[in-house]
């Protein structure tokens, strides 16, 4: 007779345990996966907002940077920059987002450009010994070799820029309002580049129908008048009080896509577009809506990749020569950019925002007091 079975206090000593079927196993991980496909959206969602609120605490703190910049010097904003290679506004807020020390290391002082000899131009210098506050020189390289947290988006790519055998310094993603129209080079005063903005005639290639007229912005530049340097006290720096739209009505700063560092149109530069320690590439203009399909523009191949190959998505580009500069806000945030406007409030700006609205919020005293929806 066999043998009976034993009960503890437990159960059953002796109960063999039921084991999973392979069908079993199967259906649960077919599960699992079901589960994990439906939360990594969610997750990467929850990412993205993270980093969209971090891209907009950046911005809040350039704009009040700004103010504060103007606070201690009779309501004028920092000058957004020297000349095209020199240095912008970038460098000039440095003391006032708490990097006194590397504003320190540079050497800002204003020196004509023009000279091969140290005394001025865009040479790169091999030691410290001579001043000029252009970007190629060591002092104002060496600084920027270390990214700095509050001029990086999160959702942006890490790139660099190349400019030639000699220079290399990270490319940022946070770029200032240069107004509706577009940035254009070597216009007789009182033009100069950045304190006025040329209209589109004879300048980027526009339909001929769409014209803007020339308005401005709220930074501002005195150079290339007449293809000569001017050397004003405050280069240009714009009062805030010039801002008659109201400056809750004008865009000071958005976002720019850091292009991968190809060199696919020129072999000594990488696309310059978020390389904004240089005056080409430290804005974008509001005519057209952020991250339009359209390409961005500049007047030199040091600008650009090659037209035929879209190196970075959602950032094509054409040269036109002897035009001027028209770049597009831009961001890897989906839907729109973030923006800060003239008196610091935020806004996440659809892509699909009026192309009207969006000229007349880059634009500083075109008698449209615009706002967003």
């Amino acid at each position: 007779m066999p043998e009976m079975l034993k009960w503890g206090g437990g159960g059953c000593l002796y109960c063999s345990k039921a084991a999973f079927t392979l069908v079993e196993l199967l259906v649960v991980i077919a599960i699992i996966g079901i589960l994990i496909a439906l939360l990594l959206p969610a997750v990467q969602a929850a990412r993205e907002a993270a980093r969209r609120m971090q891209c907009a605490n950046n911005l809040k703190q350039l704009a009040l940077a700004c103010h504060n910049h103007a606070d201690i010097h009779s309501g004028h904003l920092p000058a957004g920059a020297r000349s095209s290679t020199s240095l912008t506004w970038v460098t000039f807020i440095l003391p006032f987002i708490e990097q006194s020390s590397r504003y320190s290391q540079m050497s800002i002082d204003y020196v004509p450009g023009g000279s091969a000899t140290g005394s001025g131009g865009y040479v790169y210098e091999a030691d410290d010994s001579l001043p000029g506050g252009h970007s190629l020189r060591k002092q104002n390289v060496r600084p920027w070799q270390e990214r700095l947290s509050v001029y990086t988006c999160p959702s942006n790519h890490r790139e660099e820029y190349q400019f030639g055998t000699f220079a290399t310094w990270p490319k940022l993603s946070y770029v200032a309002a240069a107004g509706s129209t577009a940035i254009q080079l070597n216009q007789p005063s009182p033009f100069g580049w950045i304190v006025s903005y040329v209209g589109l005639k004879d300048a980027v290639g526009a339909n001929p129908d769409d014209i803007l007229d020339t308005h401005s912005a709220l930074f501002g530049m005195r150079s290339y008048a007449n293809n000569t340097e001017i050397n004003t006290p405050d280069f240009g720096q714009i009062s805030i009080s010039q801002a008659t739209d109201g400056l809750s009505n004008t865009l000071l700063f958005s976002e720019v896509i850091n292009t991968l560092s190809d060199k696919s149109y020129n072999a000594n530069f990488s696309d310059g577009r978020g390389a904004v320690n240089m005056g080409t590439c430290a804005f974008f203009t509001a005519y057209y809506e952020p991250n339009t399909t359209l390409p961005d523009e500049s007047n030199d191949t040091s600008g650009c990749h090659t037209p035929t190959q879209l190196v970075t998505p959602k950032c094509p580009c054409i040269v036109i020569a002897g035009a001027g500069y028209r770049l597009s806000a831009r961001s890897l945030h989906p839907g729109g950019v973030n923006a800060a406007f003239g008196d610091g409030h935020l806004s996440f700006v659809s892509d699909s925002v009026n192309r009207n609205t969006w000229r007349s919020l880059g634009d500083a005293s075109d008698g449209n007091t615009v706002s967003l929806p």
